[in-house]
């Protein structure tokens, strides 16, 4: 029986779905059939594999190297494996085809594949064209009347071989390059992910005392879902950081490629915060360098850039965007807000959480910076990220409606319609107040972010803002 094929999990940046319903061990079959024609097509002999640590994610590893082989590619297992150290075997391989078997930072439910092919990850449309594909597959399963275990059991004319390779080592000794002697305590929450144990290895390896939290791997992630950048996630963190001796919080998702730090009082600093130590070491030691910002970062931190005498380039929400923008531009650093960091310097522009927590620090314990005192901007109100709901239909024209309505609404601010738009306040009732209006590209909603210098413009600015995107969705 052919499987069902649900378009929805063919998404902006993965495919992703619930295991077991969405994603079936039929689905995943199917699905190797139709990447080992697509890494085919763009020339691909050989492609690198890894998975992390969820229930069935071992299981989609091996039929998929099974399919890929079927169809007479070579496949490089990496094993469990974070989603970094898939991204620093493309470059130091020199393998530029990938698939890596995660749901990241999503609860223990779900599954997922992340895909490389060239230069960097698919994403958008290079994604959702996967999933015609899958159908005519699935057709041609159907008319053949066999499942797509059965095809992979078919004699196949070239076979592929399937090899085995230990990446960490040579990750751990890239990742430490240039890093000076540790001698910190840190305490690491790795969520039971594919993260955590490596990422405690090396901050051991260069001399940091480390005392680990949820860093065994662990299927189901029992102690919390793995994203960090929830606060609810991470209060066992945070809790043991207040009530230890220890002086910096390192914080982990589901595969790595995201990391939240926090301070020896068990405040976790949001990703913008981290983002400007990064930045102000950049900017002390390079002439006028560029930074590109998610746009949904503090207008704080594009103030700072602005008095360091750097550039900043406000980028669409989304990790692939950012290092498609990474591979586009000279910037030095980029970094976006669900916490995604891409560095330039001694690396290869892709987003990876143990190289950022590893050279946080190694910055942080050079300067003799006080991380309980960063980033010290001037005081600020914000809130959570809002969402409300739209209907897909809506959803085509929102941006484009939001933008025009705030601009005209708002024609004293500054505005940004990189995402959206983004409306910022130099002058007037609202001095000082800033605010992102922009549709998901994940989900059927708008998302909000506000900002302003006291509660009551904070309170007066998100009331208006509400309050007029209500009146368009009703339009």
């Amino acid at each position: 029986m052919h499987p069902e094929i649900p378009e929805h999990i063919f998404r902006e940046y993965d495919i992703r779905g619930v295991m077991d319903t969405e994603i079936t061990e039929e689905f995943v079959y199917c699905l190797g059939f139709v990447l080992a024609d697509f890494f085919k097509s763009k020339g691909h002999g050989r492609v690198l594999l890894g998975y992390d640590t969820r229930r069935n994610s071992a299981l989609y590893h091996d039929i998929l190297a099974k399919v890929l082989a079927h169809e007479g590619l070579h496949t490089v297992s990496l094993g469990l494996v974070p989603t970094p150290c898939l991204y620093f075997a493309v470059h130091s391989l020199c393998l530029p085809a990938g698939i890596m078997v995660t749901a990241s930072h999503n609860p223990a439910a779900y599954g997922g594949f992340k895909l490389w092919s060239g230069k960097t990850v698919l994403s958008g449309e290079e994604i959702r064209g996967l999933y015609p594909k899958m159908l005519d597959f699935a057709e041609k399963l159907k008319n053949e009347k066999r499942t797509g275990r059965e095809y992979a059991d078919t004699p196949a004319p070239k076979q592929g071989f399937i090899q085995f390779f230990d990446i960490a080592p040579s990750y751990a000794e890239k990742v430490s390059e240039h890093i000076p002697p540790l001698s910190c305590s840190v305490l690491i929450d790795g969520g039971n992910g594919a993260a955590g144990r490596l990422c405690a290895e090396i901050f051991r390896r260069n001399g940091a005392q480390v005392q680990e939290l949820f860093c065994e791997y662990a299927e189901d992630f029992p102690n919390h879902e793995p994203d960090p950048t929830k606060e609810k996630n991470i209060q066992t963190f945070l809790t043991a950081l207040k009530n230890g001796s220890f002086q910096y919080g390192i914080a982990l998702d589901g595969d790595g490629d995201r990391v939240v730090l926090a301070d020896k009082n068990g405040r976790a600093l949001k990703s913008d915060e981290l983002m400007s130590i990064f930045i102000r070491d950049i900017a002390a030691r390079k002439n006028n360098p560029l930074f590109l910002l998610d746009v949904k970062c503090s207008e704080r931190l594009a103030d700072e850039i602005t008095q360091l005498r750097a550039r900043c380039r406000f980028m669409p929400t989304g990790h692939s965007l950012l290092k498609k923008g990474m591979l586009a531009t000279d910037a030095e650093f980029g970094g976006e807000f669900s916490g995604h960091f891409f560095h330039k310097e001694n690396w290869y522009r892709t987003d990876d959480g143990i190289l950022t927590a590893l050279r946080a620090v190694a910055i942080l314990e050079r300067n003799g910076l006080d991380l309980t005192a960063l980033p010290a901007w001037p005081a600020a109100v914000s809130g959570e990220e809002i969402g409300i709901p739209c209907t897909k239909e809506q959803k085509k024209h929102l941006n484009r409606k939001l933008a025009e309505h705030f601009c005209r609404h708002y024609p004293q601010a500054e505005h940004n319609r990189t995402d959206g738009i983004r409306c910022v306040f130099r002058h007037g009732p609202f001095k000082g107040a800033w605010f992102l209006a922009r549709t998901s590209q994940t989900s059927e909603q708008i998302t909000l972010r506000f900002e302003a210098a006291d509660e009551n413009t904070f309170r007066a600015l998100k009331t208006e803002v509400l309050q007029a995107v209500g009146k368009i969705l009703q339009a």
